[in-house]
C-alpha cells in the first residue's frame, strides 16, 4: 500500500467538527497516532480502520483509507 496523505481522513474529521484529540478519543487510539495517519507519516493499520469503521458505520473506508 502506498503512503496516504490523510486530506480525506482530515476532511472527514473536520466535517464531523472534531478536532485530532477528539477524533483520536472517539476511535479509541492515541493522539499520536491519529495525528500521523492523518499526517501521512504512518498508513492505517487495519485495526485503526476497523475502529473507524465502528465508530462511523456510513464511512466508506475505501474512499478514505485506499484511495
Amino acid at each position: 500500500m502506498e503512503r496516504m496523505s490523510g486530506s480525506k481522513l482530515k476532511a472527514f474529521r473536520r466535517s464531523n467538527g472534531l478536532n485530532q484529540y477528539e477524533m483520536a478519543r472517539t476511535i479509541g487510539v492515541s493522539l499520536s497516532m491519529y495525528e500521523k495517519v492523518e499526517r501521512g507519516s504512518i498508513k492505517a493499520s487495519r485495526n485503526f480502520i476497523e475502529k473507524t469503521k465502528i465508530v462511523y458505520p456510513h464511512i466508506d473506508v475505501s474512499y478514505i483509507f485506499f484511495n
